[in-house]
């Protein structure tokens, strides 16, 4: 664990300069192990121990914050009450107002607000930096699995989605699919599979192999979301299907019309198509029977011979 109590409380400032370590401690524990999972126990092991360069300092100070902040906010709903032999009890210290429900869910959305800052930060850092301790890890091919790896690179596209890594990490399901839908089969698999391998393992890629994946993340970004709209609003478990809204005190926020979400839908699937063909007139401009040669031949081969020009001959062959 990279938190303990000094720095539990130096992460979080003056907001809970006073609270009882051992409270929150199994908290920041389970936050933990989440991120260790995340970002793969040697490279966890390599941040505990190594802090040589300003670096390694920097992100291994972004990777206390997460852990402190998702630690908090774990403990956060247990805090306002306390058990024991008598049941649930809630503390009412003297000259103490209650807090209204909209000020706790304003709390617990600042609170992964945090979260989210701290780990899109991270790992912008980390892949600016790219250890040699986290390139030959697991999670870092984990990490590099789709073509866009991450919520700034998707914001960066798409920017009504803002940074929101909770966000993110629900749509890598609808990216993967995306890719297998649409990108796939326009690139064909052989020149998916050696670019997708090229991408996962960190390898240096050409000049024409980076223009292609960003025509590639521009294409992703809004059909994956066109791929995840329809299931957006909607909760779903053993308890049936329900529609997620919001209201807490301070704002409304009304569930959009039909017309308003076709409205929306429509557009990413124009934009999602739009930059598919981006992406093949791209392949058309430069593959060749070397570059991209799998593309070339499905799609260009049969188009390079020339016709005979029988302009000003006296007979025409029928």
């Amino acid at each position: 664990m990279l938190v303990n109590e000094t720095i539990f409380k130096a992460q979080l400032g003056g907001i809970q300069s006073s609270i009882n370590w051992k409270t929150v401690e199994p908290f920041v524990k389970m936050a933990a192990r989440t991120f260790r999972k995340q970002i793969g126990r040697e490279f966890y092991t390599e941040l505990a121990n190594n802090q040589s360069d300003e670096d390694m300092a920097e992100l291994a100070d972004l990777a206390k914050g997460i852990e402190a902040w998702q630690g908090y906010d774990l403990a956060f709903p247990h805090l306002k009450l306390k058990v024991g032999d008598l049941g649930l009890m809630k503390s009412s210290p003297a000259n103490s107002v209650a807090i209204t429900k909209w000020e706790y869910v304003d709390s617990r959305e600042a609170n992964m607000t945090m979260v989210d800052k701290l780990q899109e930060d991270f790992y912008q850092l980390l892949e600016e930096v790219e250890p040699e301790s986290w390139k030959g890890t697991e999670a870092y091919k984990i990490r590099r699995r789709l073509f866009i790896r991450s919520a700034s690179e998707l914001g960066r596209k798409i920017t009504l989605v803002g940074r929101n890594s909770r966000f993110f990490d629900v749509l890598t399901t609808y990216i993967e699919r995306a890719e297998n839908s649409y990108i796939r089969p326009l690139l064909t698999n052989a020149v998916f599979d050696v670019l997708k391998e090229k991408w996962q393992n960190g390898t240096e890629l050409s000049s024409l192999e980076k223009q292609l994946i960003n025509h590639i993340q521009w294409a992703l970004a809004y059909l994956s979301l066109y791929e995840a709209y329809p299931y957006l609003p909607l909760v779903v478990d053993m308890n049936g299907i329900r529609e997620a809204r919001f209201k807490d005190g301070t704002r409304e926020e009304e569930t959009a019309s039909d017309k308003l979400k076709n409205s929306q839908k429509q557009a990413l699937w124009n934009d999602g198509t739009k930059f598919l063909k981006n992406i093949e007139t791209f392949m058309n401009d430069n593959a060749t029977a070397t570059q991209w040669a799998a593309y070339y031949q499905k799609n260009l081969l049969n188009n390079d011979f020339e016709a005979d020009d029988f302009t000003d001959k006296p007979h025409v062959i029928l």
